[in-house]
C-alpha cells in the first residue's frame, strides 16, 4: 500500500514538474513576446517618410502578362533580395544566417510572400512592348511596419502548434530580424535595442522548438522522390523530422540517386539543393583547365568524374572545359568584403558551346583569416558552380558527337544566392 501511495506521490509531482516548465517557457515567451511588440509599438501606422522609390531600402522587379502577374514576381524578386542584400550588408549575423537558416528563409518568404510582407509598395505598372513591369519596394517604414505586423500575428501560445504551424511562426521571427538589418541607425534611431527585443523573442521561440524542417530542392520539371526516416516524400516540398542525424536516398528519372548524411536539430529550417547528375552513356573524356590564384584542380576533377566526365590534358579533344575563378575585395572597417567569379566556358569541336558568368554572395574576411577563409570559399563556390553548370546543359546532346545535333552558343548571367 505504502509502495502505491509513493508511486502516486511521484507521478504527481513529475505531472506538476512538467507542468512547472511548460508554464515557465510559455511565460518566457509571452514575456519576450510582450517586450518585442511594446519596443515597436511606437512605430505603428507608419512615419512620415518619403515613400517613393528612391527612398527604398529593398526592391525587386517583376514582370507578366497583366498587372497581378507583374506584382507577384515583383514580390518573389523583393523576397529574394531580403536575403540576398542583408548578408552581404551585414557582418555581424552573417555566419548564422548562412548556417542555418538563409536558403530556407528564402525559400520561405519566396512561396508566402503574400502573406508576410506586408506594407510593400508598387510602382505604377509600366507596359513594355507585350509585357507588364512593376517594382515592388519597402521603405524603412514599410519595414518596420512589416515587423509590428509580423509581431502582432504571432500567436499567445506557440506550445500547442503543430510542426507546420510552429514553423510559420519561426519563419516570422527569422524575416523580422533579417528585415530590421536593412535599415540604419540612422533610419531607425536607437535600432540595437530593437535587435535586442527581437532576439530575446527569437531565443525563446527557438527553446519551444520540438521538430526541425528539411526542404529537398530539385528543377520543378523533375521528377523524384526522397526517402528518409523509413518514408518517401515528394520533391520541392517540406519535411518535418524530429531532431537526429538521418541518411537520405533521392531518387530521380532519368538522372543518378543522390544519397547522403543531414544532422537535423530543434528548430533546423535546412535547404538541401540536389545536383542533378544524368546517367551518361559510356565514356567520355574532356580536356579540363582551370585558371585560379587557389590551387583547385583536383576538386573540379572530383565533379567531373562525378558526372562520369574523365578530366585529361589532352588538348585534341572535341569537348573542352575552361574555368576561370576571380576574387575582388573592398575594406569594410576592420574586415575585407570578397566577391567570388566563376567564369565556365565549354567547347565542342573548336566552338563554342556555352559561356556562363556566375558571381556569388560576398563573404568577409579578417587579417588572421584571409587567406584561409579566401582558399575556403573559393573552392566551395566554383565546386558549386560547376556542378549548377554541368546540371544546367543536356550533357549527351554536349557528348554527341553529330556535327547535326550542336546546340547553338548559349550564354549566361547568373547571381548564385
Amino acid at each position: 500500500m505504502k509502495n502505491k501511495l509513493l508511486c502516486n506521490f511521484l507521478f504527481l509531482l513529475m505531472i506538476c514538474l512538467v507542468s512547472c516548465t511548460v508554464s515557465a517557457k510559455s511565460k518566457n515567451y509571452g514575456n519576450a513576446k510582450k517586450g518585442a511588440t511594446y519596443a515597436f509599438s511606437e512605430f505603428n501606422g507608419g512615419g512620415s517618410g518619403e515613400e517613393d522609390l528612391m527612398a527604398a531600402v529593398l526592391k525587386g522587379t517583376g514582370t507578366g502578362k497583366d498587372e497581378k502577374s507583374a506584382k507577384n514576381d515583383a514580390l518573389s524578386q523583393l523576397a529574394n533580395s531580403i536575403v540576398t542584400d542583408i548578408v552581404s550588408k551585414t557582418v555581424v549575423t552573417q555566419e548564422e544566417r548562412d548556417g542555418k537558416y538563409t536558403e530556407s528563409l528564402k525559400n520561405d518568404i519566396v512561396i508566402r510572400s503574400n502573406v508576410f510582407l506586408k506594407g510593400v509598395l508598387f510602382t505604377k505598372p509600366v507596359k513594355k512592348e507585350e509585357i507588364i513591369e512593376v517594382t515592388a519596394f519597402m521603405t524603412q517604414n514599410s519595414i518596420v511596419n512589416t515587423i509590428t505586423y509580423l509581431l502582432k500575428t504571432m500567436p499567445e501560445d506557440i506550445e500547442t502548434l503543430s510542426p507546420e504551424k510552429y514553423d510559420d511562426v519561426l519563419t516570422m521571427i527569422y524575416l523580422s530580424y533579417s528585415l530590421l538589418y536593412a535599415v540604419n541607425d540612422r533610419q531607425v534611431p536607437e535600432r540595437e535595442k530593437y535587435i535586442s527585443a527581437l532576439s530575446a523573442l527569437k531565443a525563446e521561440i527557438e527553446k519551444l522548438a520540438s521538430h526541425g524542417s528539411l526542404y529537398f530542392q530539385a528543377s520543378s520539371d523533375v521528377r523524384g522522390e526522397v526517402e528518409i526516416a523509413g518514408k518517401s516524400y515528394k520533391l520541392n516540398q517540406k519535411i518535418f523530422l524530429k531532431p537526429a542525424n538521418y541518411k537520405f536516398l533521392v531518387k530521380l528519372d532519368g538522372y543518378r540517386n543522390v544519397s547522403g548524411t543531414v544532422n537535423l536539430f530543434k528548430g533546423d529550417k535546412k535547404f538541401i539543393e540536389i545536383p542533378l547528375v544524368p546517367e551518361l552513356a559510356g565514356k567520355h573524356e574532356i580536356f579540363l583547365r582551370v585558371e585560379s590564384p587557389v590551387r583547385m584542380i583536383d576538386d573540379i576533377e572530383k565533379v567531373l568524374l562525378d558526372f562520369g566526365i574523365v578530366p585529361t590534358q589532352k588538348k585534341e579533344l572535341p569537348h573542352q572545359v575552361v574555368i576561370v575563378v576571380k576574387t575582388v575585395s573592398v575594406k569594410v572597417d576592420n574586415y575585407e568584403k570578397y566577391t567570388v567569379s566563376v567564369d565556365v566556358h565549354t567547347f565542342k569541336n573548336g566552338e563554342k558551346f556555352k559561356i556562363t558568368h556566375y558571381e556569388h554572395k560576398p563573404f568577409f574576411a579578417t587579417p588572421q583569416n584571409r587567406s584561409e577563409k579566401v582558399a575556403e570559399e573559393s573552392r566551395k563556390v566554383s565546386v558549386a558552380v560547376v556542378k549548377k553548370f554541368l546540371s544546367s546543359i543536356d550533357l549527351q546532346k554536349f557528348f554527341d558527337e553529330s556535327k547535326k545535333s550542336r546546340l547553338k552558343p548559349e550564354s549566361a548571367n547568373i547571381f548564385l544566392k
